[in-house]
């Protein structure tokens, strides 16, 4: 959510922006309809398309596919988003014809996907470009790797976060506050005994008092001159100086 907030104004520009350029070129057979009709049906259809993604990409690059290719990820996003906006393009065609034709339905549908996924691959494409969205890089997998200490860390933890995913440790006192994509939770422990734990997890210390696994970062940005790594929760995880150049090594 905190991601959405950050990014809420390029978001509706967007909206506003295809909305603006589908309407000029008569997508999808509305060239026939007055400018102010077309603006206000691809306008809808988009903020339909801009919630959905929101709403699922997480969902679905964290959950359903973590870790998979980005074009499958990519289209298994459009796959779902297409049904609300095949629907809400349905009532619009119903609402100036009278009609809906059962037998379009498939055509309609597929032609909505195309759509979804031109517009997701390149907003995907375009963020990346841009810096809006990364991660860190995914460490050199080992033929004969070892198994995670992660999930023996997280028996620390009640037994609602078995099988979570980690996203960071942080040090508060004597305490340390796990974070993963199940909520956090605080434990008595130093953070330096965790990282020892932790040995050979894959991850990185950021801060004197932060340990990121990769698989949490959700981004790694600058804010005031510092550099930050926001978790795919939405927290914030400090990059201090010392760590700024091991965290800058691993980034995309």
């Amino acid at each position: 959510m905190a991601l959405i907030r950050k990014y809420f104004w390029l978001g509706a520009a967007t909206v506003l922006g295809l909305g603006a350029v589908f309407s000029f070129l008569g997508v999808y057979d509305t060239d026939n309809l007055p400018f102010y009709q077309r603006y206000v049906f691809w306008t809808a259809t988009m903020l339909t398309g801009a919630l959905g993604t929101a709403l699922t990409g997480p969902w679905v690059f964290d959950r359903l596919l973590p870790g998979r290719n980005p074009a499958l990820q990519l289209a298994c996003v459009a796959a779902i988003i297409s049904f609300p906006v095949w629907l809400v393009i349905g009532v619009f065609e119903a609402s100036l014809t009278g009609s809906w034709p059962l037998n379009d339905v498939p055509l309609q549908y597929l032609r909505t996907f195309a759509v979804s996924m031109i517009v997701i691959g390149g907003s995907y494409i375009a963020a990346r470009a841009l810096g809006l969205i990364g991660g860190l890089t995914p460490g050199a997998a080992s033929e004969a790797a070892a198994p995670s200490p992660v999930p023996g860390f997280l028996e620390r933890l009640p037994a609602k976060y078995r099988g979570a995913a980690l996203y960071a440790v942080s040090s508060e006192d004597h305490y340390l506050r796990v974070h993963t994509d199940r909520g956090e939770e605080l434990i008595l422990m130093r953070l330096s005994d965790a990282m020892r734990e932790l040995e050979g997890a894959d991850g990185l210390q950021t801060h004197r008092s932060w340990w990121v696994a990769r698989d949490g970062v959700a981004e790694v940005a600058r804010e005031n001159g510092r550099q930050k790594i926001v978790l795919k929760s939405g927290v914030e995880a400090p990059v201090s100086r010392s760590f700024a150049a091991e965290v800058k090594a691993a980034i995309l």
